[in-house]
């Protein structure tokens, strides 16, 4: 799973870099309902109050960007079906549709500040190597698209309307990490669900609904049937307050992990960063946290030097990689 830190500030050599400053969202974008919180370089437990009281004075503004993508999705499909052949293969239709799903995932952020509040408000999730991907169900279909919008898969499943036998009109939308070594889609979080958005609730109920909905539904656990072709589960979720290191002395539930996300129960689901989230390697926990993990989650990698050493270099090299791949768009589509 990719780390969160694409939105990075540009310094240089000979310049002291500000180790706060470069996991910033800066302009917040125009689809983030949180238009009024300032990402400032303010330290990240100040920034998480701030947007949790956001959250609780704004929470119609929440409802209306939940209900929005639901809208989004099934108008856009109904529009699909209504073109003519002749229209449906025009290509400046299907730009605009494909920017319809850009940058809809919540990111996190480093674990700059070890949260105050760690031990009663906030859960790990595990996550396996692989690809973000935003999983919509809906007209019978399910579909995969990656951070920047654009389609990866297409194939029936057993989620609220990803089955062309199901109820057409249902909406499911799911935050998941795709695995491809073993073809299987993991559930970071989920967006709406049978209709039901589900940005406005906090990250506590969420991983509720999940735990839930999927235990309700075998069919999802299986693969290459003709009601889900590809299996769709669940992710643990750990409460900070339990003893974490034992975790790590069983097996994992997928091959290989990649990090861990640490959830505030009260965060929303929201378009972009956010302090609500944040994210760990595993030789960083007990740096970071002071919680052991045994080989070979512990092993660090050749010039490592401590936690910020290591995030300032990753942040420049994923710096260097977005202004290539942000070229490269120009260059083939100077339009956008």
């Amino acid at each position: 799973m990719t780390t969160d830190t694409n939105d990075v500030v540009n310094t240089s050599e000979n310049r002291e870099i500000n180790i706060r400053s470069v996991f910033y969202k800066k302009p917040i974008k125009k689809d983030n309902y949180n238009l009024d919180i300032d990402y400032d370089d303010s330290p990240q437990e100040v920034r998480r109050q701030r947007l949790l009281n956001y959250q609780k004075k704004c929470r119609d503004t929440a409802v209306n960007a939940a209900r929005d993508i639901l809208d989004e999705i099934l108008l856009s499909d109904d529009e699909i079906e209504e073109l003519p052949e002749v229209e449906k293969d025009k290509k400046k239709y299907f730009k605009k549709h494909k920017k319809q799903f850009v940058n809809k995932l919540m990111m996190s952020e480093w674990m700059l500040d070890v949260p105050e509040d760690l031990l009663e408000n906030w859960s790990m999730v595990p996550c396996p190597k692989g690809q973000r991907n935003l999983l919509i169900a809906s007209r019978g279909k399910t579909q995969a698209y990656n951070r920047r919008g654009e389609k990866l898969a297409e194939f029936k499943s057993a989620l609220p309307g990803g089955h062309p036998e199901q109820n057409n009109k249902n909406c499911t939308i799911l935050d998941c990490i795709w695995e491809g070594t073993n073809k299987t889609y993991y559930v970071l979080d989920v967006l709406a669900w049978s209709n039901q958005p589900l940005l406005d609730c906090d990250a506590e109920f969420r991983r509720y609904w999940i735990k839930s909905k999927f235990e309700e539904t075998e069919a999802l656990k299986l693969k290459c049937t003709y009601a889900n072709q590809y299996p769709i589960l669940s992710l643990p979720s750990i409460a900070c307050s339990e003893n974490l290191s034992q975790y790590f002395e069983n097996d994992l539930p997928f091959s290989s992990l990649d990090g861990l996300l640490f959830y505030h129960r009260e965060g929303h689901y929201m378009h972009g960063n956010t302090p609500l989230v944040t994210w760990l390697k595993p030789f960083m926990l007990s740096e970071v946290l002071g919680i052991s993990v045994p080989p070979p989650l512990s092993d660090k990698p050749q010039g490592y030097i401590d936690f910020k050493h290591h995030i300032i270099s990753r942040t420049n090299k994923q710096k260097q990689y977005v202004d290539r791949v942000n070229l490269s768009m120009d260059i083939e589509d100077p339009e956008s």
